[in-house]
């Protein structure tokens, strides 16, 4: 097995494995992979989502799917913007019938969900992309799949253990 290691360019290069693998040789290969493979999975989401639908809106929509009644500035947290910007992004979407805005008395405490349109819309581009997604792994081996799927699980665990309630299935 081979480890990267940056070259003087700062770049990565293969050596072989010297010795234990740190916590911190596993952080800097994420940091180089995860990036890359979620701009994959965000192109082929977007390649099938809704038309003329932005990526924090789409970003906004999963968050909702996976938070339903979820509050304006959770959303807002979630996405890092303002909740001014929030607000106004929610409502062209509450006014497309994508979103349902649930008033409480207060309006304050506005939470929102997705439409059955919404849910719809999401449902079927998640599976394109996750049939996408199984396209590219059938280079892998029955022995690779299965590293690939012990070690998603490993991370999932890892994540949710430390506080982040990360679900990798649940991510898309």
């Amino acid at each position: 097995m081979k480890q990267l290691a940056y070259d003087n360019n700062m770049l990565f290069k293969e050596e072989p494995l010297r010795g234990q693998i740190q916590p911190a040789d596993c952080s800097a290969r994420l940091l180089e992979v995860v990036p890359s493979i979620m701009r994959h999975i965000r192109k082929e989401l977007r390649s099938r989502a809704m038309q003329g639908l932005t990526v924090p809106q789409f970003r906004a929509l999963n968050y909702l799917r996976r938070h339903p009644d979820a509050s304006l500035s959770s959303v807002a947290e979630h996405l890092g913007l303002t909740p001014p910007t929030v607000s106004k992004m929610i409502q062209k979407l509450v006014e497309q019938g994508i979103i349902i805005r649930n008033s409480a008395s207060d309006r304050r405490q506005v939470r929102l969900s997705l439409s059955a349109a919404g849910i719809s819309a999401l449902t079927q581009a998640r599976e394109e992309t996750r049939k996408q997604l199984a396209e590219n792994l059938k280079t892998l081996s029955q022995e690779e799949l299965k590293h690939l799927l012990s070690t998603l699980e490993i991370l999932e665990h890892v994540f949710s253990k430390n506080g982040t309630n990360v679900n990798i299935s649940q991510t898309l």
